[in-house]
């Protein structure tokens, strides 16, 4: 009996160090709802000052985020898509920034 409440406990361990946790879905992996996303993008553009004060409208649809907004050179353009484009969950980037 000592044997067989060892051997379960050793099966348990290893289970746990081992495991079954791959498994298991993370808040980090989930899909990001439309709404969450624009924010993450929109947090991504104002965090660069140059962009945030632009004032940039993110909006998100099916994982496809479109910045709209006036900028006053082509280079904040190519900034913001590339900012927009590293955020997790964004699976393509419309730019509808113009002068």
């Amino acid at each position: 009996m000592k044997h067989l409440f060892a051997r379960s406990a050793l099966l348990a361990t290893l289970a746990l160090n081992i495991g079954f946790t791959p498994l298991m879905a993370h808040a980090e992996d989930a899909v990001p709802t439309d709404e969450q996303l624009a924010t993450n993008v929109k947090n991504a553009l104002d965090a660069d000052p140059e962009l945030k004060a632009l004032d940039l409208h993110v909006a998100s649809k099916k994982q496809e985020v479109t910045i709209d907004g006036k900028m006053t050179d082509d280079q904040q353009m190519f900034k913001a898509g590339v900012i927009a484009e590293k955020v997790p969950g964004v699976k393509f980037v419309i730019n509808n920034m113009n002068m």
